[in-house]
């Protein structure tokens, strides 16, 4: 059997995330391989919103406060698998591309990933009509394996 070597895991802060998170991280420990996270955060496109009066200022000022909120809780992610994980090498990236799904694709390219461990939200009907599968596509495209986790959906009251 192949020995995996780098495992690349995108994050989004949700919940499934950090259920995949947990999942990758132990694949990483058990396979002792290198393991890569990637929060996908689009760069606002100036011409999509002159249209609605917002200011290339105002969306540059955006982005680069929520990069450093990414930026944050990534290192803080990060850090907390090195302390709990100490054998496990953990790198991470904020990727601008304005689709997630191309973003982990370049990254996997890049980081030379033989598996990418992501969740889905599972969208349905006119939700994934309209926002597409990012999972569906890095499944159609990614030049490694990847491995889906989808969450048991939880029982309404």
């Amino acid at each position: 059997m192949k020995r995996i070597k780098k495992i690349l895991c995108p994050v989004d802060f949700s919940d499934m995330s950090e259920e995949t998170l947990e999942i990758a991280i132990q694949l990483a420990e058990k396979y002792a391989a290198a393991f890569h996270i990637i929060y996908v955060l689009p760069r606002p496109n100036f011409y999509d919103w002159t249209l609605t009066g917002m200011s290339n200022i105002v969306l540059d000022d955006w982005f680069e406060k929520t990069k450093k909120d990414v930026d944050k809780k990534i290192k803080a992610m990060v850090e907390m698998i090195r302390a709990d994980h100490p054998f496990v090498e953990v790198t991470s990236e904020i990727s601008d591309k304005m689709d997630p799904a191309e973003g982990i694709l370049e990254s996997a390219k890049n980081t030379k990933a033989e598996l990418i461990i992501m969740g889905s939200h599972g969208r349905k009907g006119l939700n994934r009509i309209l926002m597409g599968s990012v999972a569906e596509s890095v499944l159609r495209h990614a030049p490694c394996g990847v491995m889906i986790y989808k969450s048991k959906p939880t029982k309404k009251k």
